[in-house]
């Protein structure tokens, strides 16, 4: 499938609907630039399993380490 992207205003890349369908409005992508070609490759966050999996074993988790958690997670996904 070949289509074409657009640059419009404001630095704004415009792609065309069934690329862009592929992807939700928060995903982040790490853009380069080889020559002519401009790569995009969308910023997959670690899944919360692999945050939670490094929780220590034995006690449940109280609220505030869980909470501790969900916000450390919602950083990375911020950060990229």
């Amino acid at each position: 499938m070949i289509e074409i992207a657009e640059l419009i205003a404001q630095d704004t890349l415009r792609l065309p609907t069934d690329v862009a369908s592929r992807f939700r409005p928060s995903d982040r992508f790490v853009v380069w630039v080889e020559k002519d070609t401009l790569h995009l490759k969308r910023i997959t966050p670690p899944p919360v399993t692999s945050i939670v999996a490094q929780a220590p074993e034995g006690e449940p988790l109280s609220l505030e380490e869980i909470s501790e958690i969900v916000h450390q997670v919602r950083r990375q996904r911020q950060t990229g």
